[in-house]
């Protein structure tokens, strides 16, 4: 199903499946983020198949739940629900206030845009042991977490030990 959103700055029109995609899961925890990705399209300038953007929308627009990390923290992995690559977290970390949005866009075939993936916060490299995991994967999850709190888990892959 394909919900339109708007269009970038160069008038190319952008979309997003509310079912099946990655943003789907985000917009349904935090349905705002819809008139954010708005705002931010109507500032971005798309021309490349994939385009990442990450944009200082100038104002708090909420928090970031991925933080960085110490000796001292106490860090739990585990897969999430429906996916089959460990996640890091953080137990004691607390939500950090952002002015910055981030998502990923890919060119359809007939020149529209899909909104593929959506988040409150900066960019980050993806997670180690995903399809598109790159060299700054495992250096920047080593010292960086997601905020543990009501993330639903496959509870039999909660671990201490790094899997990666």
């Amino acid at each position: 199903m394909k919900h339109p959103i708007g269009q970038t700055r160069n008038g190319v029109l952008v979309h997003v499946d509310l079912i099946h995609s990655q943003a789907a899961k985000h917009i349904a925890q935090q349905p705002h983020l819809l008139g954010l990705a708005k705002e931010m399209l109507g500032k971005t300038i798309a021309r490349e198949a994939e385009v990442s953007i990450e944009c200082n929308m100038g104002r708090a627009i909420g928090y970031s739940l991925v933080v960085g990390t110490t000796e001292k923290d106490t860090i739990l992995y585990g897969r999430l629900l429906r996916d089959d690559i460990y996640t890091r977290f953080v137990k004691s970390g607390k939500p950090t206030p952002t002015q910055y949005l981030t998502a990923s866009l890919r060119r359809e075939a007939d020149g529209s845009y899909e909104l593929c993936d959506i988040w409150i916060g900066k960019r980050n490299p993806p997670r180690p042991g995903s399809a598109d995991e790159t060299a700054d994967s495992k250096p920047y999850w080593s010292t960086h977490a997601f905020v543990f709190e009501h993330q639903t888990l496959q509870l039999q892959t909660l671990t201490k030990t790094c899997p990666y």
